[in-house]
């Protein structure tokens, strides 16, 4: 192996599709990346997963009572580095992974721009907000697909990801720039926090599709730079 790959050989800890605990070895494999993931890997720009950047991310729900279009951006989310795997099923001839994650705890925090309508009301809200959730369980599956380079390096690209979550408790808070310090902006603030799990459910499905759009991206700014046969020798 050449030295790029020997330094590689820190964080991958390989699996091979034939060991009959396969998945036990991709649950550990997801427990021995997380010290380096909150770090960062920088030889394959990997930035730290806590605090968690994201530069922009819109989630648009055009049905229901909460018709609107939310804009976040210079979002920065904490506690993503306490996950613990809970579950994983591996099907590497197909490449596709299903995991479960819990979190205990993640506070996420940064700007927004909102336009739309709740419950019939006209809704125009721009600031910084602040939420926090709490025992947090995570689902994703991931579909993959083998890639080719020119040099005929195999791959893994990510083709698709489906994202879930539930938690056990939220808090929300916004500081409207249009709105703050008077009786409307102060009344969204309450209304965010007494009613955040029926906003919560209806935003899901537009929530889900953007958070799996973004890590899809993060994720394959990783596999694209490891070969196959690094992590599963195997292959």
């Amino acid at each position: 192996m050449n030295s790029y790959f020997d330094k590689l050989a820190e964080y991958i800890l390989p699996c091979y599709k034939a060991d009959p605990e396969l998945n036990k070895c991709v649950a550990k494999t997801f427990n021995h990346l997380r010290p380096y993931l909150i770090k960062g890997i920088k030889d394959i720009s990997v930035p730290s997963i806590d605090p968690f950047k994201l530069e922009r991310i819109v989630m648009e729900n055009g049905q229901g009572p909460f018709r609107v279009r939310a804009t976040f951006y210079n979002v920065t989310a904490n506690g993503a580095s306490n996950y613990s795997i809970q579950s994983v099923k591996a099907d590497v001839d197909h490449y596709t992974i299903e995991l479960g994650v819990k979190l205990p705890r993640i506070d996420i925090r940064g700007k927004y721009d909102v336009n739309g309508n709740v419950l019939l009301f006209p809704v125009r809200s721009k600031g910084d907000f602040w939420a926090i959730f709490l025992d947090v369980d995570g689902a994703a599956k991931i579909y993959g697909k083998e890639v080719t380079n020119k040099e005929g390096v195999k791959f893994m690209k990510i083709d698709k990801m489906y994202v879930d979550f539930k938690f056990a408790k939220s808090r929300f808070r916004i500081k409207d720039v249009i709105n703050h310090g008077n009786i409307i902006g102060e009344a969204m603030n309450q209304f965010l926090n007494n009613n955040s799990d029926e906003i919560i459910k209806e935003m899901k499905p537009a929530a889900t599709t953007a958070i799996a759009k973004q890590f899809k991206t993060f994720l394959n700014a990783a596999f694209l730079q490891l070969p196959l046969k690094l992590w599963l020798p195997d292959a």
